[in-house]
């Protein structure tokens, strides 16, 4: 069982580290159709780490036990598949699917948001590990739609930034589940 939990939590920290990694290669190489392949299986994978936090934070009931909980997990679910419809559409297939990348920064942020605003609510976690989910939700409503809205197309390099807040949710949840199993163990 403590080899599962170890692989979960594992994953928590995936967005965070691919989309920073994914940062750091843009940055370092020049472009090319090879480049472009890493990239996008780097963030796929940075969205098959958000499809395993976002049942995780439902079945730790951080957010409560309201409806609004599921709302928001479900609404940040479709946003990450939308990124990946973006890229096995569009890079693999060369469809015209570039809606789906402000779709899915929307719908991640809104279901974030809902999230973040729960978990706040349900004072389930302590201190500032409590607002990491709101950061996460937060993070394109004020970093990249300002921008998309000021250069007229999505800023690489402040998509790729949302790693920062992921990796935050990441220790967020893992200190949680760390707390939690200290906790059980210490009553047992």
């Amino acid at each position: 069982m403590n080899n599962k939990n170890n692989i979960t939590t594992a994953f928590y920290f995936l967005p965070g580290i691919c989309y920073l990694t994914e940062l750091v290669v843009w940055s370092t190489f020049d472009q090319s159709h090879s480049l472009n392949a890493v990239l996008g299986g780097l963030w796929t994978l940075g969205q098959i780490g958000i499809l395993v936090i976002l049942p995780a934070l439902y079945r730790q009931k951080i957010a409560g036990g309201t409806k609004w909980k599921v709302l928001g997990v479900t609404i940040a679910a479709a946003g990450a598949i939308s990124y990946s419809i973006n890229y096995i559409f569009g890079y693999w297939l060369d469809m015209n699917t570039r809606i789906f990348l402000p779709l899915g920064a929307l719908l991640s942020g809104i279901g974030m948001l809902i999230t973040g605003v729960q978990v706040l609510l349900g004072k389930r976690w302590p201190g500032l590990t409590g607002k990491f989910p709101l950061i996460v939700g937060l993070y394109p409503f004020l970093v990249m739609f300002p921008l998309l809205m000021i250069t007229g197309h999505p800023d690489l390099r402040a998509i790729m930034g949302w790693g920062v807040p992921w990796l935050l949710l990441a220790i967020g949840m893992t200190t949680d589940a760390a707390r939690r199993r200290y906790y059980a163990n210490k009553f047992i």
